[in-house]
């Protein structure tokens, strides 16, 4: 064995810390071997020789969020419902069926698959309703819209929510104008015209 003397200021053999100490200098794990636990297997070089520190590659799964998939129909009627507030009472007319049936829809209830197009439709309708800040009302969903037929009408025969929708409100918009035009025009005259004078549901207002 071989040993190595260390200096020794103080002349005190019996204190260890200056006693003659043996070197070994296997004590300390080479860079690169096995730390504490390690086995020196076949898999262990294999793996050190991915690394030049002697560490293996770790792979790291990441798993995606799952992402939301489409609405339920419980979610759709809730967006209905705010898109349309109180005149929702209207709206079984576009799946022939009862008030009730809506309100249940509304609980948790799945309507018949025949219903489901016709309830998404609504919902993006309900939805720009609730984008341009517009308010419907019975009559203005009442409104010719197209070939005769108003909003509801065309929801009941499958029309697109959304487009069929931005259709009414540009009609109410543009009655609007027209309507604050002529009292402008008639301001200090007897009488006032109504908004029931323009656009009545039974004209023909193809855009």
């Amino acid at each position: 064995m071989n040993f190595a003397e260390t200096p020794s200021p103080r002349s005190d053999a019996r204190d260890p810390l200056y006693t003659i100490q043996p070197y070994a200098p296997e004590l300390l794990p080479a860079v690169g071997a096995p730390g504490t636990g390690g086995v020196e297997s076949d898999e262990y070089y294999l793996r050190r020789k991915r690394s030049p520190f002697g560490y293996s590659a770790i792979l790291v799964v990441v798993i995606p969020v799952e992402t939301s998939g489409p609405a339920s129909f419980v979610e759709l009627m809730q967006e209905i419902q705010a898109g349309f507030g109180r005149t929702m009472v209207h709206l079984p007319c576009v799946f022939d069926v009862s008030r009730q049936t809506l309100y249940n829809w509304l609980n948790g209830e799945e309507p018949k698959p025949t219903h489901h197009e016709k309830l998404r439709q609504l919902a993006n309708a309900a939805r720009f309703f609730t984008e341009t800040r517009f308010i419907p009302t019975a009559i203005t969903l009442n409104r010719t819209i197209s070939q005769g037929k108003s909003f509801l009408q065309m929801l009941n025969e499958g029309a697109d929510g959304r487009a069929t929708a931005d259709q009414l409100v540009r009609i109410v918009y543009r009655g609007n104008a027209a309507r604050f035009k002529v009292n402008e025009m008639l301001k200090g005259r007897q009488g006032r015209i109504d908004e029931f004078d323009i656009g009545v549901p039974h004209l023909n207002e193809d855009v």
